[in-house]
Formats: structure tokens, C-alpha cells, sequence
């Protein structure tokens, strides 16, 4: 089938990059139609399964830095990872054809492919229609996932502690080019406000609605 998701491009990522998609993967798999209350096939990995090879990737990085004689593991660990992701996400595209449904393909975690357009005029980015902002793994993080988009383009997040009416409260956090990214270094215990936008060589889209989350 056409692979409509950038799995190649899982590759380029460094270890502790790759772990942190795989999670972020594995938490909206969790939520997502083609897996929440689901009887899978044994040849679908899944959520569960996604998450104990990023743990895999993790100790196994740990390991070929302290040991050169573990880096085939540490490759074999990249590879078995990639590959639970690539079926998971075929399993997706079958279940959003099935059900034909293709938001479903906007919410795995994965950047999708998106064929070249003929017109080279670069639109100006929309508005974000899905944001997701949830506490991270470690205190004073959050994880932030938005809907993919075409071409290439930046993620602006910024962050509020004060009233976000008010447009000198609002400070630059973080840009990013993944549709899923955690953030971390925020002030723990306190309420904190976020909102996003896209960037491109057209200029930038508008704020997405304002988030709220007390940081932990």
C-alpha cells in the first residue's frame, strides 16, 4: 500500500528523539479509534508495544555509549521500533479506509507525506484545527501535539503566566517541526497558558485557540 506517514524519516532522528516520538505515538494510539477498545491482530503492535521499545531504544543507547560492543543492539532496537511504528500505522490507514474516516490519519503522531504541489506559490499557514497540550513525563514538562500540515513549516509555541488578554504577557517557548513535541523547563505548580501557530516562507498563521494547563 502507499505509505502515506514519513516513517523514513524516523531514522533521522537521534535515540532519545526517536524514544520520545515512539511515547508520543503511543499515548495518542491510546486514544485513537483504530486501537481504543479494540481486539487486535497479533501482527499489529500496538501502544504497549510501542512504548516497551522506546524503553528498548533508551537502555540500549545507554548501553553502546558506555560499550561499543552494543551498538548492534542499539541499531536492532532502532529498527524494531520503526518497524512497530510503520505496522501501527498501516493498521490506522486500513481501519480509516474501512470506516472512512481520513481524520483518523491525523492523529497517530507520525508527519504524513504529502505529494509535491504543482503550483510553487507557498500559501500562508491556517490556524491549528487540532492542539493537544498534556502534562509530560517529568515535572515542568508538557507535551504539545497539533495536526500536520503541508510542505514545510515551524511550530511556534508560546507560553503565559500572567493574564493572556494581555499581549506583553505572552513569551516565546519554542519552535519546532514536528507536529509532536514535548516541551520542558516550565515553572512547576504554576497556570500556565499556551497557544501555537505555523510558520512558513509565506509568513505565519494565525494563534490557535488558548490553552490552559496548571504545570506539575
Amino acid at each position: 500500500m502507499s505509505e502515506p506517514f514519513d516513517i523514513p524519516g524516523l531514522r533521522d532522528l537521534s535515540d532519545g528523539d526517536l524514544a520520545l516520538q515512539g511515547e508520543a505515538v503511543a499515548d495518542l494510539l491510546d486514544e485513537h479509534a483504530a486501537f481504543k477498545d479494540q481486539t487486535l491482530p497479533a501482527c499489529i503492535p500496538g501502544p504497549t508495544q510501542i512504548r516497551q521499545d522506546a524503553h528498548q531504544v533508551k537502555q540500549t543507547s545507554t548501553a553502546a555509549r558506555l560499550d561499543p560492543s552494543k551498538e548492534p543492539a542499539r541499531q536492532a532496537a532502532r529498527e524494531k521500533m520503526i518497524q512497530s511504528i510503520k505496522f501501527s500505522c498501516q493498521y490506522v490507514v486500513m481501519y480509516s479506509t474501512h470506516t472512512n474516516n481520513p481524520y483518523l490519519l491525523d492523529t497517530v503522531g507520525v508527519n504524513r507525506v504529502h505529494k509535491a504541489p504543482r503550483s510553487t506559490v507557498i500559501k500562508l499557514p491556517q490556524k491549528f484545527n487540532k492542539v493537544k497540550i498534556s502534562h509530560g513525563d517529568k515535572s515542568g514538562a508538557v507535551k504539545i501535539y497539533v495536526n500536520s500540515w503541508e510542505g514545510k513549516g515551524s511550530v511556534v509555541v508560546q507560553v503565559c503566566y500572567g493574564d493572556p488578554s494581555l499581549e506583553e504577557s505572552w513569551q516565546q517557548l519554542k519552535m519546532s517541526h514536528y507536529c509532536h513535541f514535548t516541551v520542558e523547563g516550565l515553572e512547576p505548580a504554576r497556570r500556565a497558558y499556551f497557544r501555537v501557530r505555523l510558520m512558513n516562507d509565506a509568513g505565519v498563521g494565525p494563534w490557535s485557540e488558548v490553552m490552559e494547563l496548571i504545570i506539575i
